[in-house]
């Protein structure tokens, strides 16, 4: 090898010589300034996007400087939703009329990065955009609430984020996990369902999986209880933009998400659903995909496969429906099946029934916004039930009476059922004077359940298995069996629990049987007219001690 004194005898000049460690040198300085560039060029990209950041903050263990390299695993479903988040903060994000769009829901799978990327990164990265807000992040218990915020509060202390927004800095001296405090005088609340909000708003507020389970969704209390908390406490909290996010579990139709944006819930305002807009990525894609996919096909293909999918589908129905789906009703049913409902014409009505029938009435504050439920059912010899009419309206007592009365005269049951309380201390005393007047009596027996609404309902669903109830076609019946479908994860529950008493009440009661010749009545002043005269004076006494009925 020649040295760099040398001179090359056929060009008359030095040989051009390069220290072999000095290229080194060169080479890794210069990887060392592109690694910095590239560092840099991430840092601007997360502090202008969800994503990036996400990214940027979660570096992959095994090689923490490669910013090419993370352990969020981002998807394309990933990309749509913080596309939707970013330009939500930035106030460029619109509703279906044109307008700002300042509240938004969106659902996803379990599993699927939505807590991540929604919950933590995106209070982190507000955060640091915008240290003077104040941020309130609400979930189903004060336990998962801290720890929502332990992690941000390292997401916030780590070198990733220090570099994406330089000028951000936390109180000293502050560790706590439920209440992180920027030096600019923001704020990051985080609470459990039902936990106080007092003393300072919110510029956006946070709720994720404001229900634990479907145990807690299922529950009428827990739901009234965490309606009244979002609408009395965390909403009253919105000031600035009012920027409020949802991402919950659809657990159960009526659950907040349910409230807001269902029209057929009662608490349901068509004026504010317009306010929200709705994101919704089912596990299988169905008609209609937000992004586009075929139908059939899987959200994260490679982490949840259709044939996972598909087999927790048949495992569990309804949790597939509301967890994976986010459609908290099943189209096949769970306790009701469609292909059990049978179906009839008028003109298929069989002869010689013995009729029955049963009320449900919407009573107490509660159900102020329910409808009253009555109808009869004619049996048949093969002890089939048959759907012959049916009442399902929110109506006054007065108009809900008429229509018993109207039944009665037109069927003539042999006994009519109802939950007791419906009748003695609801419309019992006007009901007791119409038939009077009329001429036209009922009846009733009141009956007392002592189960839950789905135990009671077993009191029809077997004879339903085994193809022995009828409904007529027609709009009214088609909304009927949906609401079996749905039951017991429906809003709506009217229909159900007259079809449960009518089971209840069969249950003690024979079938119908062919009519049989009738027999002359005794003639006045024998002994069998005495007899018989007894028996009746004998049913009126019991009637008076059952007030009436």
């Amino acid at each position: 090898m020649p040295r760099p004194t040398d001179i090359n005898p056929r060009t008359g000049r030095r040989y051009n010589w390069v220290d072999p460690r000095a290229a080194e040198k060169d080479a890794r300085a210069q990887d060392q300034e592109i690694a910095l560039l590239e560092r840099a060029l991430k840092a601007k990209q997360a502090q202008e996007h969800l994503l990036p950041f996400t990214e940027f903050t979660m570096p992959d263990p095994l090689a923490p400087n490669d910013v090419h390299r993370s352990r969020y695993d981002a998807q394309r479903f990933h990309k749509a939703i913080a596309n939707d988040l970013t330009a939500f903060i930035m106030g460029e994000l619109f509703n279906d009329d044109g307008s700002v769009c300042n509240q938004i829901i969106f659902c996803m799978p379990p599993r699927h990065g939505k807590t991540q990327l929604s919950t933590k990164s995106m209070t982190a990265w507000v955060s640091g955009l915008f240290p003077e807000w104040d941020i309130g992040v609400a979930s189903y218990s004060d336990t998962m609430a801290e720890d929502m915020g332990a992690d941000v509060r390292a997401i916030m202390g780590s070198p990733q984020f220090r570099q994406a927004f330089p000028n951000h800095a936390l109180r000293k001296g502050g560790t706590s996990k439920s209440n992180i405090q920027t030096t600019a005088g923001g704020r990051r609340v985080f609470v459990g369902r039902g936990g106080a909000l007092t003393g300072r708003g919110m510029n956006l507020g946070i709720g994720d999986d404001l229900f634990k389970d479907h145990e807690e969704a299922r529950s009428q209390a827990v739901r009234d209880a965490a309606w009244n908390w979002f609408t009395k406490v965390f909403m009253t909290r919105r000031m600035g933009r009012k920027l409020v996010m949802l991402t919950m579990t659809r657990w159960h139709s009526d659950d907040i998400i349910g409230r807001i944006t269902d029209p057929e819930n009662p608490h349901y305002n068509a004026i504010e659903a317009k306010k929200w807009k709705i994101i919704r990525l089912p596990a299988i894609a169905e008609e209609n995909d937000p992004l586009g996919r075929r139908e059939g096909e899987a959200l994260w293909e490679s982490a949840y496969g259709l044939e996972f999918l598909q087999s927790q589908q048949r495992l569990d129905p309804l949790g597939f429906a509301a967890l994976y789906q986010q459609r908290p009703t099943v189209a096949d049913g769970v306790l009701f099946r469609r292909e059990n409902i049978q179906r009839y014409r008028p003109s298929d009505l069989p002869e010689h029934l013995r009729y029955y029938a049963a009320s449900d009435h919407a009573v107490g504050t509660r159900q102020r916004n329910d409808p009253s439920c009555f109808g009869v059912v004619g049996i048949d010899v093969q002890d089939n039930i048959y759907l012959t009419d049916l009442f399902w309206e929110r109506v006054p007592t007065d108009r809900a009476v008429d229509q018993m009365l109207l039944m009665n005269q037109l069927r003539r049951p042999l006994l009519w059922w109802a939950e007791k309380g419906h009748i003695s201390q609801s419309i019992g005393p006007f009901l007791r004077k119409r038939m009077q007047e009329e001429q036209n009596y009922i009846n009733l027996r009141e009956v007392t359940p002592k189960d839950d609404k789905e135990t009671r309902a077993q009191s029809i669903a077997g004879r339903v298995a085994m193809g022995k109830l009828y409904i007529p076609y027609g709009a009214i019946y088609d909304k009927a069996i949906e609401e079996m479908l749905a039951f017991p994860n429906g809003v709506h529950d009217d229909f159900v629990d007259f079809l449960s008493l009518i089971g209840i009440g069969l249950a003690s009661q024979i079938g119908a049987s062919a009519p049989r010749p009738e027999k002359s009545r005794p003639k006045f002043g024998t002994l069998n007219w005495v007899k018989e005269n007894d028996n009746w004076q004998a049913a009126k006494r019991r009637a008076n001690d059952h007030g009436g009925f």
